[in-house]
């Protein structure tokens, strides 16, 4: 799992990548653009690898896409 992986097809949207860092430069970027519901990164344990977070409202997609990792 290389590129940043964003599904907000359900009520709670997720956000998963192999790197924690990149996470957390994920999380930089979304508060910089005013987007302050989401949890900070853990432990993927549902696939036993990476890491995730939660998304607590709708991202939109030209901020999802403006990320550099």
């Amino acid at each position: 799992m290389s590129a940043l992986e964003v599904d907000q097809s359900g009520e709670i949207g997720h956000v998963h990548h192999s790197q924690r860092q990149i996470l957390l430069n994920f999380v930089k970027h979304i508060k910089s653009n005013g987007f302050l519901r989401y949890s900070y990164p853990m432990p993927d344990q549902e696939r036993g690898e990476g890491w995730m977070m939660f998304l607590y409202e709708r991202l939109s997609v030209d901020i999802i896409n403006s990320f550099e990792a």
